[in-house]
């Protein structure tokens, strides 16, 4: 059991006694003033103003003086607070005024702090609610941010598998063209292919059927990007211009 409801049961205990208190006073034909002779006579020192201020709810009783005041009334503080009452509270019809009136005055009371209590537990709830929905959307933005990273990280591996596989295949192509230099020019064919020397028919034949297929590969080589397709071009161009006799050549 928390604070409230400690509280909540102390004040509940309290009102009880109260009622008792006014219900046996009655019973007995004692006044107020009778009541707080009694108390004083008991060795107690209240006043008919405090039990006044006790029985309208003004001000609350103390442990001491409820034992005094019960006593006061020929009974205890356990009489008083289990002493049925269910037959009054059942019949209101059969109240007094004033007893009847202090029960509504205990309802308003304690009315209030249902409401206060039901009122910090809607805005518990609300705030709740309210951060729930929150999160819940952060999730989703997160969840689709996700996605959108997986959706990109796919399409870029797929890419990076293609360049990949794309660069083995040219590397390939370079290799053999390389080891048919070599087996023609041997290994400083480099150096070679620099010197301008005279071009033969059976070579501008052989240099044509090369630059047809460096040409036919440049057009449909799949998955070659823009930039590279039209570097191997210039390469191509750059071979052909170097395979066709100038008028030197001819000469």
């Amino acid at each position: 059991m928390d604070d409230n409801e400690l509280e909540s049961a102390g004040r509940m205990a309290e009102d009880i006694f109260v009622r008792q208190m006014k219900r046996r006073r009655r019973a007995l034909g004692l006044s107020q003033a009778e009541l707080a002779e009694r108390v004083s006579r008991k060795g107690g020192s209240l006043y008919q103003q405090t039990i006044a201020k006790i029985e309208s709810g003004l001000r609350r009783v103390q442990l001491q003086e409820a034992d005094l005041i019960a006593e006061a009334l020929d009974a205890s503080v356990a009489e008083m607070l289990t002493e049925s009452i269910g037959v009054s509270e059942s019949a209101p019809e059969e109240m007094d005024i004033e007893e009847l009136i202090d029960l509504i005055k205990q309802l308003q009371r304690r009315r209030g702090t249902l409401s206060s209590a039901v009122h910090a537990a809607r805005e518990t709830v609300n705030r709740a609610e309210e951060e729930a929905r929150e999160a819940h959307a952060r999730a989703a933005v997160t969840a689709t941010r996700a996605d959108q990273a997986a959706r990109e990280l796919r399409v870029l591996t797929d890419e990076l598998m293609q360049v990949e596989a794309e660069h083995s295949r040219l590397a390939s192509i370079s290799l053999g063209r390389q080891s048919e230099l070599n087996a023609l020019l041997g290994p400083r064919w480099r150096e070679k292919l620099r010197v301008r020397r005279p071009i033969t028919l059976q070579m501008l034949q052989e240099g044509n059927e090369h630059l047809k297929t460096l040409r036919d590969l440049a057009d449909t080589a799949p998955n070659v990007s823009d930039p590279e397709r039209e570097k191997l071009r210039e390469a191509i161009e750059a071979l052909e211009a170097r395979l066709t006799p100038t008028e030197d050549d001819e000469g």
